[in-house]
């Protein structure tokens, strides 16, 4: 649990991301717990989406109809049909006009308890199936209304049914609460993204029936305050990822893998491992020297490649079996050496022009991730480069390459500059600069 004012104050200078690091390599889906929350708040990541090709869903928890419940002019119906018409209006408005939509039709304010909640997590999931759905985004749990409440547990749920799917909250009305209120943010970690700020007026402007003038026969009616749409149309939305459960193997699971002279990657002579080295040391280029530091180095085979740009490789692995092979196949005393090492906690003590963490980054949690950029940033050299390798298959992590890679990159955003990136079939490959301290550029 945290305070409030706590969280606020974490988010608001939360680093600004790209939205796609958000959302992954797939498409987007986004529940709104009524029409208008996909424009009040996830409207960054629907345009960034949309902009980049990705398939896009819209999960519509209710059709909005009970935001003017004394109107004899508007009745549920009438109104459920204008707001389904402003709603698609307002996603045109995001460039989001072929979005597939699924509309649920639960009632305005109680869809939590309706029958046909409890099957609505099935339909969301197939609808991320058919869009090759990489990100569900929903209102965050602690948004003081029970569909946006309802809309939270039914991403909770839909990520239990797909749990390879990365899971994103934005707040929408989370600000009426006060400072001290206690709320849970067990598992978030927040990020910004910066408001598309002409798309996202007009799309808000579509919903007429929110704004105060096409409702005129109920004074008790819902209107969005000013104060509620300024600070929606500031130049920062707010989006929360939802950390992995689970725990990456540990020591004892590489003890077993590399047991005897077990090499269980093919690390050695595979067509995938010799190509991908190749491929790794083309990509850096010549441009390099000084010393490098890998990370999660197995038997030495990428370090020993890396010594022919280097004048000095480090490489460090936390199995003594793996390490001690590495030293025998390519230790060179004073140029290529190899030790056990525990990241985050065992970090060198030691500068270096290049880090790489080549297939290793998603067998760290964020936590851990987040630590060892901290600790790699104090002793990285001026320029120094930081280069990741992940593989893009099966992990049996709880994150896999791509969240690995673009939540470092994410983290990392203030502190580190994208030089330049691929995507090979089987992995991938990013090329970093480290900033310079303050009072140092």
């Amino acid at each position: 649990m945290s305070r409030y004012g706590d969280w606020c104050a974490r988010h608001d200078v939360a680093p600004v991301v790209d939205p796609l690091l958000l959302i992954g390599a797939g498409g987007l889906v986004v529940i709104a717990p009524h029409p208008d929350d996909e424009a009040l708040g996830a409207s960054g990541l629907l345009l960034a989406a949309a902009q980049a090709g990705r398939a896009v869903g819209l999960v519509a928890l209710t059709d909005g109809e009970g935001s003017h419940r004394g109107s004899t002019e508007w009745p549920p119906e009438r109104l459920a049909a204008r707001r389904r018409e402003e709603q698609a209006l307002a996603m045109a408005e995001l460039g989001c006009e072929t979005a597939e939509m699924l509309r649920l039709a639960l009632p305005d304010g109680a869809s939590r308890w309706h029958d046909d909640f409890a099957g609505a997590a099935e339909k969301v999931a197939a609808l991320c199936d058919r869009t090759g759905a990489t990100a569900l985004a929903s209102t965050v749990l602690f948004d003081p209304h029970p569909d946006h409440e309802a809309a939270a547990l039914l991403a909770e749920a839909v990520h239990r049914l797909r749990p390879h799917i990365r899971l994103l909250s934005y707040p929408v009305w989370s600000l009426r609460h006060p400072e001290d209120k206690e709320v849970d943010v067990e598992g978030l970690h927040p990020f910004r993204v910066e408001t598309p700020i002409v798309e996202k007026a007009r799309a808000i402007a579509r919903h007429e029936t929110q704004m105060g003038g096409i409702v005129t026969d109920d004074p008790e009616g819902f209107a969005l305050p000013d104060w509620f749409l300024r600070h929606h149309q500031g130049p920062f939305e707010c989006v929360f990822w939802h950390m992995r459960p689970g725990t990456p193997p540990g020591a004892e699971h590489f003890e077993t893998l590399y047991r005897g002279d077990n090499d269980p990657w093919g690390a050695r002579d595979s067509a995938y491992e010799i190509e991908k080295r190749e491929d790794v040391i083309q990509f850096l280029g010549d441009d390099w020297q000084g010393s490098a530091i890998e990370i999660g180095c197995g038997e030495g085979h990428l370090s020993a490649a890396l010594a022919t740009r280097f004048s000095e490789v480090t490489g460090f692995d936390l199995d003594p079996n793996i390490v001690a092979r590495a030293n025998a196949r390519h230790g060179a005393p004073g140029r290529v050496e190899f030790h056990v090492g525990r990241m985050p906690d065992d970090f060198p003590d030691r500068p270096f022009d290049l880090l790489v963490l080549s297939e290793m980054l998603y067998f760290l949690t964020e936590p851990e991730i987040e630590t060892l950029l901290s600790r790699a940033c104090r002793k990285s050299q001026p320029g120094a480069g930081l280069l990741l390798v992940n593989y893009l298959g099966r992990t049996d992590t709880p994150l896999s390459g791509d969240d690995a890679a673009d939540f470092l990159r994410m983290v990392a955003a203030e502190k580190l500059t994208l030089e330049r990136s691929i995507r090979r079939d089987r992995y991938r490959l990013d090329l970093l600069r480290f900033r310079a301290p303050p009072g140092e550029a």
